[in-house]
């Protein structure tokens, strides 16, 4: 079994053929799989299209989309998506389209979907929406809702939702969720953004699994955002797990991305547009 993945959306690119990839703030990642093409976040709209022109990439053939989490930046390019695929299923956690708001120099700033699901279905969007474990396809499962046990990932303050009658509170991001990969060299996490704490979602790809052998963990970790005593936690679950490959994105930030690099050595790498990766 051979799973191809191909970074379509990220912050940066370090691939330098073909020319004219893009980078912008977000993530998108196009896998081939013997059961079909998927696509896993759309980015913020500003790069697919335009990055999957040039790395062959043909929305025509996709077999679903699945979604991380309701924010912009990896649902954006959802529309021009569906433009071309016409009617699609669409794997998504039922909060999907619920309240997601960012607070910056004490503004609000709406960060959700762009687009009511109401215009989305009118363009073919078929969403089938599950906060348990949902097996996509053979070998491919959407996480489920995450428990969030670890009490050192306590997440972006600065992220938040707002209630019926207008009052602001923490964003618990209940929609994050990520995608595990079985493969013959062990599991593979491909994460969003991680907002329910890498250490909580490894510890739920392993229970319902049952695969302790993680292979790679690709995509953005919210580490940007993290503590100190939460990164330690992370590199060293990340140690004592033996993991193969670390592919960070996205939200994983400089330090966070220094830090993996240094720890990790040849089994990090930057998980930039353009870069593909064979299982």
């Amino acid at each position: 079994m051979s799973i191809h993945l191909t970074i379509l959306c990220e912050n940066s690119v370090d691939k330098v053929s073909p020319y004219g990839l893009l980078g912008e703030h977000g993530f998108s990642c196009h896998l081939q799989t013997p059961a079909g093409n998927f696509l896993f976040d759309t980015g913020g709209g500003m790069t697919i299209m335009n990055n999957a022109k040039l790395m062959g990439v043909d929305f025509e053939k996709l077999q679903g989309i699945l979604f991380s989490h309701g924010h912009f930046d990896h649902t954006g390019g959802l529309k021009q998506v569906l433009e071309i695929t016409g009617k699609i299923p669409i794997y998504a956690h039922p909060d999907l389209f619920s309240a997601h708001y960012s607070k910056n120099s004490g503004k609000m700033h709406n960060i959700g979907v762009p687009w009511p699901q109401s215009t989305l279905e009118e363009l073919g969007a078929d969403f089938v929406f599950s906060s348990a474990p949902y097996e996509v396809s053979p070998n491919l499962l959407l996480s489920g809702e995450v428990p969030r046990v670890s009490k050192i990932e306590t997440g972006d303050p600065n992220l938040l939702s707002l209630s019926g009658s207008g009052e602001e509170f923490s964003d618990p991001l209940n929609d994050d969720l990520s995608l595990f990969i079985r493969t013959e060299k062990g599991l593979v996490i491909l994460l969003g953004c991680a907002h329910a704490g890498l250490l909580n979602i490894i510890d739920h790809a392993i229970q319902v699994t049952g695969q302790k052998k993680i292979h790679m963990v690709l995509g953005g970790t919210h580490l940007k955002f993290c503590s100190d005593e939460q990164m330690t936690a992370t590199l060293n679950r990340l140690e004592e797990l033996d993991v193969d490959l670390i592919g960070a994105s996205h939200c994983t930030g400089l330090r966070g991305a220094r830090m993996l690099a240094e720890r990790f050595g040849e089994r990090f790498f930057s998980a930039s547009v353009g870069q593909e990766i064979t299982i």
